[in-house]
């Protein structure tokens, strides 16, 4: 993903619109860690802390439940009208959770290591925009 200067200080960046001005604030969400920004500490989502830990059941849920509390508090324009977390486990890239054999679902049901993949439907000022993003250890 590709960072842009934000130097422009009382004014729109003139290069982005729309979709992508969203899908810029979605990603300023999800990516910024409580604590890294000193002047908004509580700003972002904590979903680094999860790096690392088995894909259970309940741990899908609970990065889902952070992605939407994290997006309801700080975009209050926008509204998560779906959010989609799927584990996709690292032996088998492009393989969701619910396509996968039954020996990897029964290791996913057991915790096994797994990437998350997150699928959001939003609906912003600009109207709809679906959103998929893979988190990564």
């Amino acid at each position: 993903m590709m960072l842009r200067p934000n130097l422009t200080i009382g004014a729109a960046r003139p290069w982005v619109h729309g979709d992508e001005e969203l899908l810029e604030r979605v990603r300023l969400v999800l990516e910024t860690r409580p604590g890294q920004l000193p002047w908004r500490p509580e700003f972002g989502c904590d979903l680094e802390s999860l790096v690392g830990q088995p894909a259970t059941s309940g741990r899908l849920t609970e990065v889902r439940w952070r992605v939407e509390r994290a997006l309801a508090r700080w975009l209050p324009d926008v509204n998560v009208e779906r959010c989609v977390v799927r584990a996709v486990p690292h032996d088998s890239p492009g393989l969701v959770a619910a396509t996968t054999p039954l020996a990897e679902s029964a290791l996913l049901g057991l915790g096994t290591q797994a990437d998350l993949e997150v699928s959001l439907e939003l609906t912003g000022p600009q109207g709809a925009l679906t959103v998929q993003a893979q988190l990564t250890p």
